[in-house]
């Protein structure tokens, strides 16, 4: 099962919160470098004083106007086991512009948000170097593609929902096809490739998270036709992705994998395509790397045969030796220390898997640190380590490093000798010249380095303060200390007396961590931003110093408001297609007295199938009042219907800045549903007209005894400018139940089926909207000569 974005606040508990914002999507999800593009921000709990924070500051994203009212999944709706299931928040779509400079590479960027209530998770947005186009909202059934390269972005809005793009090859190429759906909600993607004889050519499913990608050789003049769906026909307005076709040769990676700085290098270069298409080949090549010591990644230029391409490429203090060509256990030495770069060709006949081995001798007392590392170059392969003796009795085993693929031992030598390491690739692909892992060997008394793990996001309330936790994973024996230095606090975000800004603190040499105090005053605005931490070590002659990741530090209000039910969970009992008055209590907190906006919130339970609240604003000195909620007609009575609010007060910070401070809901507004009050049916007829002509359409509004009101019918869409369909709306007496809608069909309407959406509407009690609705099918034909 996906995992989804899910909301960092935590809903339904006792102690009141704020609700931090979410980031869903950006739509359309890529743009090319030096323009600006209009998007929709897919929000989920956002206010009206966000703080918007590229992590590169060159990008510029900008609110642009008022968010929509929360998108609620169309028809059609999973019903049954499905029903229950969890899904992704509800978005308010914000439109926006970013403006890209020029110069940005390919690839992904990253931004987060904040406000009063805390910081966001990250959202990406792709830079693009070939065309790019969008799925539009109202689609014919296949949507043609340009020329290629193309890139077009789309999303599976709702249940069952395949989207279809055709494109046409003028000659025999290879083609790329890279589905990525994980640009907004993650879903599990499955593309299909067909030609035009309806033949799949290439079709794959994202079971991992890592998108889907095809290759094949296209035939000359065939239209093919891309399919995008979801692996089990779920959709969501979140299920943004983009599908990108090229012919361009594709570059896996190059060997040695990891090349010395400031050097050019004669290189192994692994992809499909570089001199025959859609072949999985090597070809030779010289490229340079640069000589900066901060960049472990470089793009360069690949040119082949078949045309140019950008690669990735990895430098360090030394290039990596190659893998032995001998596959004699005899001829594989490993010298320590030493780092080589190697691939899987083969299966062990023994285990059935790819596996290489290497010899190596151990001192008694030694200790040798064996790192297999893949996840850094996008290999596939799953390594796993095993360390054998000179008799063949295994010694020791590892696999995953936590949350990695790469694998790492740490053996202790009990005896002088001969050792074997067993390398195997358990991920159960067949091994190719693509199957490529970075093998590293040295003892653990000579290693000097460290990594450094902090949090992605630290909120810290004003007047209050917050620890900064800083990880130090020291490499090897050494047992020296580490300085920091914080770089980036926002205005009104001091460390405690102990370290201020720009000053050295330190991580004591016997310590694997040290906790920042961040202090903020209560004169100090609500206000966020990136704080890198700048850690140097010493020993000896040598200094390393290493720049943690962005940690997004916001300065935030403490909620003023939560919100209770009055009534029991499941002690409400609401009719189907009915708007339900909840009531509800708004506990004010810290003296605060003012006005509270109760709305719906993002994460909710059960709330697919169309499940809706609106905004309520509550005067000051109200407790009570009655949240209204509108439960569809077609909700089953065999499940509870749930609904979370929030409250949003406005509230002053330090400097008088007036912001939106959110608190969450203490439970859920739980109700047991039982059947509807109103009901419009149509007799199941065939219902045919000319474009210019119109029709009548024989309806039935019935209503129970506790709905003894008029009601009103209309067709939806009819105020529409160039409506197809359109219509008068009728009103009947508490009295009447039988209508005739005359539906007029405009004269340059399409030819084919249109559907009629009408509705019936009755207010309970003077105020409360009870709707049901009949769908009718109109099949729009020529007039008869």
């Amino acid at each position: 099962m996906i995992t989804l974005l899910l909301m960092l606040s935590a809903v339904g508990q006792v102690a009141a919160a704020n609700i931090r914002p979410q980031i869903g999507y950006v739509y359309p999800t890529a743009g090319k470098a030096g323009t600006t593009i209009e998007v929709q921000l897919g929000t989920y709990d956002w206010t009206t004083d966000m703080q918007i924070l590229p992590l590169d500051p060159r990008v510029k994203i900008e609110v642009t106007g008022p968010a929509s009212e929360p998108f609620l999944t169309p028809p059609p709706y999973w019903f049954g086991n499905k029903a229950g299931q969890a899904q992704p928040p509800l978005a308010r779509e914000v439109p926006a512009k970013i403006t890209l400079p020029a110069g940005l590479p390919p690839g992904e960027i990253a931004w987060r948000v904040a406000n009063a209530n805390g910081g966001s998770n990250t959202g990406k947005f792709v830079i693009s170097d070939v065309n790019e186009i969008f799925e539009p909202e109202q689609r014919e059934k296949f949507i043609e593609l340009p020329a290629l390269p193309a890139a077009v972005s789309g999303r599976v809005s709702r249940i069952t929902e395949i989207d279809e793009y055709r494109f046409t090859t003028p000659s025999a190429i290879q083609l790329t096809c890279q589905l990525n759906d994980r640009l907004g909600q993650p879903f599990s993607g499955v593309l299909t490739i067909k030609d035009s004889n309806g033949q799949i050519v290439a079709d794959g499913a994202d079971t991992v998270g890592t998108g889907v990608t095809l290759r094949f050789v296209s035939q000359a003049g065939m239209t093919y036709t891309a399919a995008v769906r979801d692996a089990e026909f779920a959709g969501d307005r979140g299920y943004v992705y983009r599908l990108s076709i090229r012919s361009a040769p594709e570059v896996i990676t190059t060997m040695p994998l990891v090349l010395k700085r400031g050097e050019t290098h004669a290189v192994k270069v692994i992809g499909w395509g570089l001199t025959k298409p859609s072949q999985l080949e090597t070809m030779s090549q010289e490229i340079a790397i640069g000589n900066d010591p901060t960049k472990t990644e470089q793009v360069v230029s690949i040119k082949s045969p078949l045309g140019s391409t950008d690669a990735k490429v990895y430098g360090g203090d030394a290039t990596d030796l190659l893998e032995p060509v001998s596959n004699d256990v005899a001829q594989r030495s490993l010298t320590i220390p030493s780092a080589i770069s190697a691939s899987f060709d083969k299966i062990d006949g023994v285990s059935g898997m790819p596996v290489d081995r290497y010899r190596f001798e151990g001192k008694m007392g030694q200790l040798i640190r064996i790192i297999a590392e893949v996840d850094r170059f996008q290999s596939t392969v799953d390594p796993a380590l095993v360390i054998l003796n000179a008799d063949g009795k295994e010694l020791l085993r590892n696999d995953d490093l936590p949350g990695s693929n790469d694998a790492l031992l740490d053996f202790k030598v009990a005896t002088d000798g001969i050792y074997e390491l067993v390398v195997g690739d358990v991920s159960g692909n067949e091994p190719s010249i693509a199957s490529v892992y970075r093998l590293t060997v040295a003892d653990v008394e000579t290693l000097f380095d460290f990594d450094l793990t902090l949090p992605e996001k630290l909120d810290i309330p004003l007047a209050g303060k917050a620890d900064l936790v800083v990880k130090v994973d020291r490499r090897g024996t050494w047992k020296a200390p580490v300085t920091l230095k914080l770089e980036g606090l926002p205005e009104g975000v001091v460390p405690s007396e102990v370290m201020a800004p720009a000053v050295a603190n330190t991580i004591p040499a016997d310590k694997p961590a040290l906790n920042i105090t961040l202090n903020v005053a209560e004169t100090a605005p609500a206000t966020a931003g990136y704080v890198t931490v700048v850690a140097t070590a010493t020993v000896g002659d040598k200094t390393i110093e290493k720049r943690s990741s962005p940690v997004l530090v916001t300065s935030i209000i403490k909620t003023r408001v939560k919100v209770k039910s009055t009534v029991q969970d499941g002690g409400r009992i609401v009719n189907r297609g009915t708007t339900y008055p909840a009531d509800v209590i708004v506990e004010r907190l810290d003296g605060y007295e003012g006005p509270v906006t109760l709305q719906m919130a993002a994460t909710q339970q059960r709330q697919r199938r169309g499940i809706r609240g609106g905004s309520l604003t509550v005067p000051a000195g109200v407790e009570q009042v009655q949240y209204p909620i509108f439960m569809p007609e077609w909700l089953e009575t065999s499940l509870t219907a749930r609904m979370n609010v929030i409250g949003v007060t406005p509230v002053a910070d330090g400097k008088g800045n007036i912001r939106q401070v959110t608190g969450i809901m203490d439970g859920f507004i739980v109700m047991s549903l039982e059947g509807a009050l109103l009901k419009i049916t149509h007799e199941p007829l065939e219902y045919v007209a000319s474009p210019g002509g119109s029709i009548d359409i024989p309806l039935k509004v019935s209503r129970t005894v506790k709905l003894p009101t008029s009601a009103d019918v209309l067709l939806m869409g009819s105020g529409e400018k160039n409506a197809p369909l359109t219509a008068d709306g009728l009103h009947l007496a508490p009295s009447e139940d039988q209508c005739t809608l005359k539906v007029k069909i405009a004269p340059d309407a399409k030819l084919g089926v249109h559907h009629a959406v009408i509705r019936a509407t009755a207010l309970q009690d003077g105020k409360w909207p009870a709707i049901s609705e009949t769908t009718v099918g109109i099949y729009v034909e020529e007039a008869p000569k």
